[in-house]
């Protein structure tokens, strides 16, 4: 999972900047803007958050009427290094094209042999020289994606900068991940989410569909569709964790769907329970549900750290030593007292076993852990970084109590698949991470453990 955004029109650079601040929950190894200049595109690419590695200032000096900019959360390449940042910038100065890219590219050695003849860095470079080659090729940049598409396996979201100039935006066919554009009078503003969009206050957004392809020159845009049909399985993850809370993603308002993942846990649960605690800050609307369902009071017994990032997208080595500083407690919350803790997920266990010592040194009587999505059993290959099931607690053993165990609390309760599913409401879901069962045919899992793996 990246972030990724784009504005053609006035004050570009700055407006692109705004919308990678808002979208900085989607990655926080490297951020990156392009920007469309008389004598081709400037890349500037760095590592680290959005407001320290490239100040206000610099923005401001980055005079361009068209950009594109990303945030990155690496789930193939190095972790904190160059390679597989973006956006990445491809062609010289008389040609060239500029890709802003969120998701995974499950096949992308493959097309690189095929089409490229080079052993790639990275998924997104294969995408950008893609493109660039069809473009070439067919002599149309909208063409170029729209073959790409036909080809890869996987997932992705994505914004195209070309040196016409043109801004082309595009959506797998799946409809993996989200993305949402506006469009008025003289501009075009595209985001990963619908709440970055908002935050520029332009009036009414739209969410890009699946298989679509905007494009726009400053004066028309376009839509065609991709020629590839496929059945719509969005990610669940990013209504169980990734999305702000505050986003639309499919029509569906992902605060209220982890309000409903709450309610359904709740209703599974039979334990006598004095407070609801949410984990914060992803835990909190599903604690909300959960309080609700049990009419029990919701509390705040853990206090987070403001200045620590999102621990689940760190590189390993920074998210260990990150989690013994995410979090105090509110002793007089939860001492003696039987507490739900409720969280979003439990992937590998480490951070809430912090959670449950720490509550078990600020007095706690009982801890019962409740999670609002079930058991992640299976490697994510679309874009999310667990490709391997060596780091997933629950891939290690079916039994609750050895997990229970593990993560030192009293008691640990899951969602359950069916749960999940009515709780977000969509028709079809991407639960492959829980189900074991991907949307491509003829997936060989152990192969692609050994592709993406970082362990």
């Amino acid at each position: 999972m990246c972030g990724i955004a784009a504005f053609y029109g006035s004050n570009a650079s700055l407006t692109t900047y705004k919308l990678l601040i808002e979208l900085q929950h989607r990655g926080q190894e490297s951020v990156g803007i392009s920007i469309i200049r008389p004598d081709g595109i400037r890349n500037v690419v760095r590592p680290g958050y959005v407001v320290s590695a490239i100040s206000p200032g610099e923005v401001c000096s980055l005079t361009s009427n068209l950009a594109i900019g990303h945030v990155r959360y690496s789930t193939t390449g190095e972790y904190m290094g160059r390679l597989g940042a973006q956006p990445v910038l491809i062609g010289d100065g008389g040609k060239q094209i500029s890709l802003a890219f969120n998701g995974n590219i499950m096949n992308y050695l493959e097309l690189s042999k095929e089409f490229l003849g080079v052993k790639p860095s990275s998924d997104s470079e294969v995408l950008a020289k893609l493109i660039f080659k069809f473009t070439e090729d067919l002599g149309d940049a909208v063409e170029a994606v729209r073959k790409v598409g036909v080809l890869v396996k996987g997932s992705y979201s994505l914004a195209v900068m070309t040196s016409e100039p043109r801004l082309i935006i595009a959506r797998d066919p799946y409809g993996f991940k989200p993305l949402a554009y506006a469009a008025g009078d003289g501009f075009v503003a595209a985001a990963s989410e619908t709440a970055s969009i908002e935050s520029l206050k332009l009036g009414e957004w739209k969410e890009v569909m699946p298989g679509t392809i905007i494009s726009y020159d400053g004066k028309s845009l376009e839509e065609v569709r991709s020629t590839v049909s496929n059945t719509f399985t969005p990610c669940v993850f990013e209504y169980v964790y990734f999305s702000r809370p505050d986003s639309i993603f499919n029509g569906v308002q992902v605060h209220e769907a982890r309000v409903r993942m709450g309610i359904y846990l709740g209703n599974l649960d039979n334990e006598v329970v004095d407070v609801v605690i949410p984990v914060p800050d992803s835990g909190r609307s599903a604690a909300l549900g959960y309080s609700m369902s049990r009419k029990v009071a919701i509390n705040e017994g853990l206090m987070r750290n403001r200045y620590v990032g999102r621990s689940f997208i760190m590189p390993p080595t920074m998210r260990d030593f990150f989690a013994d500083t995410k979090y105090g407690v509110v002793k007089s919350v939860i001492c003696g007292k039987k507490v739900a803790v409720v969280d979003d997920s439990l992937i590998r266990g480490t951070t809430m076993r912090k959670i449950v010592r720490l509550l078990r040194d600020g007095g706690v009587g009982k801890v019962y852990v409740r999670i609002a999505s079930p058991p992640v059993r299976y490697p994510c290959f679309m874009g999310i970084d667990f490709p391997s099931r060596r780091e997933l607690i629950a891939s290690k053993t079916y039994d609750i109590s050895l997990i229970t165990k593990a993560i030192e609390a009293d008691s640990l309760l899951y969602n359950t698949v069916e749960g999940l599913k009515q709780s977000v409401g969509l028709p079809s879901l991407c639960l492959a991470c829980y189900t074991g069962v991907y949307p491509f045919a003829d997936v060989n899992v152990d192969c692609l453990e050994k592709t993406f793996s970082r362990l």
